[in-house]
């Protein structure tokens, strides 16, 4: 079994919940992959999706993927493309379609101007888990709740915890854990 967690915007592999969570599974023999992702702070959708290539070109039934924020989409993105099954997709304040974020660059936009292909996203992915918090500043709820809507994901929504991130007092993340555990 293994994980691939892809962080976000301006986020790096050693950021927020990602290293505890590595840990803990790591601790229980799953292997954890967290890639750094380039340019976080200007991601190009492209460099990102040919980072994902080059650190598990073979997705298999045995892959877990875990995106956060920016992350979630791309995830989405490399499943459709490597167009393999993996055991399911845990997605923490994402978002498809528009970019709800204050920042607006030609960049973002790449991630989300083509349309997400639904009935073969749920193929691939059988169990598919959003989740967000109310009170989330970065991405609103909203545009997590239309992406899970969107995607026919199952909805977590947590009163608090804004983003999930270090800086809202998140450096871990034990509901996430817990879903992962119910794929293993």
């Amino acid at each position: 079994m293994r994980v691939l967690v892809v962080h976000g915007y301006t986020s790096h592999c050693n950021a927020e919940w990602f290293p505890w969570l590595k840990e803990k599974l790591e601790g229980e023999g799953i292997q954890v992959i967290i890639p750094e992702m380039p340019d976080s702070d200007a991601p190009v959708l492209e460099k990102w999706l040919s980072c994902l290539d080059n650190v598990i070109p073979n997705l298999d039934e045995n892959t877990i993927l875990v995106g956060h924020s920016l992350g979630c989409i791309t995830l989405i993105r490399y499943l459709l493309k490597q167009n393999r099954r993996v055991r399911g997709i845990i997605l923490v304040s994402g978002f498809i379609g528009e970019n709800p974020m204050k920042i607006q660059t030609n960049e973002l936009s790449e991630f989300t101007k083509e349309e997400i292909d639904v009935d073969r996203l749920e193929k691939l992915a059988d169990t598919r888990v959003t989740i967000t918090a109310e009170n989330d500043n970065i991405v609103p709820t909203n545009a997590t709740q239309m992406m899970a809507k969107k995607i026919n994901s199952e909805l977590i929504v947590l009163r608090e915890g804004k983003h999930f991130i270090a800086m809202d007092g998140y450096t871990s993340f034990p509901l996430v854990y817990e879903e992962i555990k119910k794929l293993i």
